[in-house]
């Protein structure tokens, strides 16, 4: 069930008789050392009769940054049942991204401690530089949805004594006469950014023995089918992918009994196809076994996430008719898994990449560069993508290096690069470039082939060198390696940021496609 995301100009007095049955709470902001002087704050205190200041008074609260606090009510003000009082702490620390996080605890108390379905956000000037109340009104509709995601699961029941557990059903946003505009088209865009990042969420959760390569076909034909014509959607299967002589990602689905499928996502602006088209790549590894070199069960456990850079790409393509880009975008996915079996594709092995590149398989838990050379080759010469990123789960090296809440980004060209990590930090999602280090270029060499898939020296920018392998001359890319940032497990899941999969790359990639 989405979340209805309102926003009204009206008095506070005005709203509250609206939820006289299905009593609201109110989430309140508050800087340190500034008392009960905003505005938002004085609105509560005529609304309420001095009821907050009581209560304050009574249970005590101090805004630091990030501390909360739900103060009950004795419910003897029409439609008002809890106030959520979150602290900002110093006005002038006070950062975007801290923001963010201040408005990750805000919802997440607002669930589950006060156990509201109904909540009313007084939106205020925060005084962030080049933050304005429309990116403000985004963050909190965006992290509204965000935090309320639960998990695509098979559950029948609550556990034990645990209940159920409580969803928002509505938001509502207030805000002055002046910038009522603003704040509605924020929260629409926010609300739209987070329902695409649970889109992609909902992908990368389904379990393995469900999403099979033609299941994640069907997927992308539905959220192409929703966009009415804006996004168009073709599903290549494997006879014409033999046609394509992708040897690459042939060699990773030898072992599979689930045929692989290219699916390629199209958007042109209303004016029609342009020449300067930019071109996004997903690693599609639907369940990655980690062939003949089995992972351990550890590891093996969470594989149904290695198509998340290909649940990223969905997720930004369906935000196409909002974001609307000049130019021509093309999306392409080669899924498949990563099975075990006795036609499965063994150490030594040399395939020929679409490219004509041949590459000798040194590691068959290396499979996604093998995939995403295919896709990258595909993108450049088939769509004409001359500005090209791609996303994938692709080593566990970028988790040692940066940890689990930083992506790695490679890049060739400086202007490019530095344009993704704008949209990345405007987008919330953390991102560090790393270097491509010319002397680790040759470790991708290979003894029988052109190239190895398993070159030695640090994982990450091995990996990185290997993709650049397939990009041509003149094409500016952006590789982003997501393995760290895509999946939550329980010891690391925080904020907004459930167990399972995040949606990493889905706001990144909008705020870029936005900006060009």
């Amino acid at each position: 069930m989405s979340i209805e995301i309102k926003v009204s100009s009206g008095k506070l007095s005005h709203l509250l008789p609206e939820f006289e049955q299905e009593r609201a709470s109110l989430i309140l902001v508050q800087f340190a050392g500034e008392g009960l002087n905003g505005v938002h704050l004085q609105s509560v205190e005529s609304a309420t009769s001095g009821l907050l200041s009581r209560r304050i008074d009574n249970d005590g609260f101090d805004p630091k940054y990030k501390q909360s606090k739900v103060l009950d009510t004795a419910l003897d003000v029409v439609g008002l049942d809890k106030i959520i009082l979150v602290g900002l702490g110093a006005r002038s620390k006070l950062t975007p991204d801290g923001l963010r996080s201040v408005l990750a605890e805000a919802f997440v108390e607002a669930r589950d401690t006060a156990g509201s379905e109904h909540l009313i956000f007084p939106l205020i000037d925060v005084d962030l530089r080049g933050f304005t109340v429309e990116q403000f009104a985004q963050v909190v509709a965006e992290y509204a949805v965000l935090a309320d995601y639960e998990p695509n699961h098979r559950k029948t029941r609550e556990w034990r004594d645990e209940g159920a557990t409580t969803h928002f059903k509505s938001v509502t946003l207030l805000c002055s006469r002046s910038t009522l505009k603003a704040a509605k088209a924020g929260a629409e865009f926010g609300q739209r950014l987070a329902e695409a990042t649970c889109l992609a969420r909902n992908l990368v959760n389904e379990p393995g023995d469900v999403k099979t390569p033609t299941w994640l076909a069907k997927q992308a034909l539905m959220m192409a089918a929703k966009t009415e014509g804006v996004v168009n959607c073709r599903i290549l299967k494997k006879a014409e992918i033999e046609k394509l002589k992708m040897g690459g990602f042939l060699g990773v689905n030898r072992g599979s009994d689930e045929p692989p499928v290219l699916i390629e996502l199209s958007y042109d602006p209303e004016s029609g196809a342009t020449e300067d088209v930019v071109g996004l790549v997903g690693k599609g590894i639907t369940y990655d076994t980690g062939g003949y070199n089995v992972k351990d069960s550890v590891s093996m456990h969470d594989m149904k996430m290695d198509m998340g850079g290909a649940a990223a790409v969905i997720g930004a393509m369906s935000l196409m008719p909002v974001i609307k880009p000049r130019f021509s975008v093309r999306a392409v996915i080669a899924a498949t898994d990563n099975a075990i079996s006795n036609k499965a594709m063994q150490q030594g092995d040399v395939l020929t990449s679409m490219s004509g590149l041949t590459i000798e398989v040194g590691h068959t838990d290396a499979e996604g560069r093998l995939t995403l050379a295919d896709a990258l080759h595909y993108v450049q010469e088939k769509c004409g993508a001359k500005r090209v990123v791609d996303l994938a789960t692709l080593t566990g090296d970028v988790e040692t290096a940066l940890g689990v809440y930083t992506t790695g980004i490679f890049g060739n060209d400086e202007r490019f690069t530095r344009l993704y990590l704008k949209a990345a930090k405007a987008a919330g999602e953390p991102a560090h470039e790393l270097p491509l280090d010319e002397m680790y270029r040759d470790e991708n060499k290979g003894d029988f082939a052109d190239l190895t898939n398993d070159g030695a020296g640090p994982g990450h920018t091995i990996a990185a060198w290997f993709l650049f392998e397939f990009i041509k001359d003149g094409v500016s890319w952006i590789h982003a390696d997501i393995a760290g940032t895509a999946f939550r497990t329980p010891s690391n899941a925080f904020g907004v940021e459930p167990k399972g999969g995040t949606g990493v790359g889905v706001r990144t990639l909008a705020h870029l496609l936005g900006s060009l």
